[in-house]
């Protein structure tokens, strides 16, 4: 053969990243090795695969995007009958990437994937986190194999597996008046100032169960990252709205929480694992999902607190 798995695995790279140092970077490979494989894909094939922009990356050709969409088939293809063979020895061999929702990335992900690659030392699991539409845009260019995320706006291409409903709660600091309720309803704290986690999506769910309840929050602060939330709360600025449920009740400067059930019927948002529907799953992406069924359910999900 002309050329090699290895090759194909470092143009994929470089075609994904849109540049040899962010390639390099990302699958810890010298800038070198990256443009030698590059070069000698050029020449055996004989396309021109980039368009090499002057301190602006490069950009694939029409037939550089061609080829590597072929040449990430063939790498899955590989994957599969690595780990074909190893189902055959009863050991999985292989590699996954797996997204996670930005929000339940570092509370679910670790013991998820600790405990698979414990039952699977074959495989290695990378994990990337990021919003909806990274995540989805992330499954249509290959970069990851699946996400855990919610159902929020998914299209049509995507296939989506239910694990659990995360209902909505009251986030609120340890000495607020109303922490040791059994519940709370929504309309009862509405006036008190609010703390939005604003991520896309997100955002819009929470701001409709005000809207459900003919109710409008008093809006103190947004923020895109669930640590400075949680720390607004736990000091006293303001009460927020969470499904999300770590299990340490704790800020990061340990401020104590409450997390309080909501009263009255209040949609949550369904946990689960969206893949590409047109796509084989290899063997690695099918035992993977099985195990999270397994993990993962309405009365237990891995990192969180029980309401």
């Amino acid at each position: 053969m002309q050329f090699t798995l290895k090759q194909l695995a470092y143009f994929v790279a470089a075609g994904e990243a849109g540049s040899i140092l962010r390639a390099s970077e990302n699958i810890h490979v010298s800038q070198p090795s990256i443009s030698n494989a590059i070069a000698h894909l050029e020449d055996v094939f004989q396309i021109q695969l980039f368009i090499r922009h002057h301190a602006q990356g490069m950009s694939l050709t029409t037939a550089g995007s061609q080829i590597m969409q072929q040449a990430q088939r063939l790498l899955r293809d590989a994957e599969e009958l690595r780990s074909f063979a190893g189902k055959l020895s009863d050991q999985i061999f292989g590699s996954l990437n797996v997204g996670c929702f930005t929000p339940l990335a570092p509370i679910v992900t670790p013991e998820l994937c600790h405990g698979f690659m414990q039952s699977h030392d074959g495989v290695e699991v990378n994990v990337s986190e990021g919003d909806q539409a990274e995540l989805l845009g992330g499954l249509k260019k290959g970069a990851i194999d699946l996400a855990l995320t919610y159902d929020l706006q998914l299209d049509g291409d995507i296939a989506f597996s239910a694990l659990a409903e995360l209902k909505p709660y009251l986030l609120l600091a340890a000495d607020h008046p109303l922490a040791n309720e059994a519940s709370i309803a929504l309309e009862s704290i509405a006036r008190e100032r609010f703390i939005l986690l604003d991520l896309p999506l997100s955002d819009a769910y929470f701001m409709s169960l005000f809207d459900s309840n003919n109710l409008k929050p008093n809006i103190y602060a947004r923020t895109r990252h669930i640590e400075v939330q949680r720390a607004l709360v736990a000091k006293g600025y303001g009460y927020s709205l969470a499904n999300v449920r770590p299990i340490n009740q704790q800020a990061l400067d340990g401020s104590g929480l409450k997390y309080v059930p909501l009263w009255g019927y209040n949609p949550g948002l369904t946990l689960g694992i969206a893949t590409l529907a047109n796509i084989r799953k290899t063997i690695v992406v099918d035992i993977f999902s099985q195990f999270c069924r397994e993990q993962i359910s309405n009365e237990k999900i891995p990192g969180m607190a029980n309401l």
